[in-house]
């Protein structure tokens, strides 16, 4: 674990956006991800390099030969593994203060099976999910009062919604 000597120079330019309060809450803050594509690769990767307190990846897609060409977090030696297993491991190389766990399965088996799950997320990130999960997945977040982003890609065309239970 870092000191906070450490933490203050690897984190310098953030800190100075956002303060020491605003590190600990990212350091504090568990995010939910379904799905391994590139797309969730990438965001994820900018949460690690800040510091995020940990991540799942929820997955049950092995990594393709597109994948190798595509995806950073993946290497061709990697073809046919678990994708969210390659993309954990790779992503916590980034920094070793963030830990990162892969879960082979469904979006809809883990939903069944790891219900509980939603209790300890921050925020959950659904990326490339059919419309079904995503409406599900929705639906549990507004339950448990958790921010979720539906984020999908195709080209260099993008398209992120956003739900988060209304407060005041």
């Amino acid at each position: 674990m870092r000191t906070d000597s450490d933490k203050a120079q690897l984190y310098d330019r953030q800190l100075r956006l956002w303060q020491k309060d605003g590190q600990a809450a990212l350091e504090r803050a568990r995010v939910l991800v379904f799905g391994s594509s590139t797309l969730a690769s990438e965001s994820l990767k900018n949460l690690v390099l800040p510091g995020i307190g940990g991540f799942t990846v929820v997955d049950d897609a092995t990594v393709g030969e597109q994948d190798a060409r595509t995806n950073f977090f993946v290497r061709p030696t990697d073809v046919g593994q678990s994708r969210a297993q390659c993309i954990v491991a790779n992503l916590s190389e980034l920094n070793p203060d963030v830990v990162g766990q892969a879960v082979v399965a469904s979006a809809v088996d883990f939903m069944e099976s790891h219900a509980e799950s939603f209790d300890t997320a921050s925020v959950v990130i659904a990326c490339g999910q059919p419309e079904s999960v995503v409406c599900e997945l929705s639906r549990r977040c507004e339950k448990a009062n958790i921010p979720i982003l539906a984020a999908s890609s195709a080209g260099f065309q993008a398209e992120v919604l956003t739900s988060v239970s209304e407060h005041t």
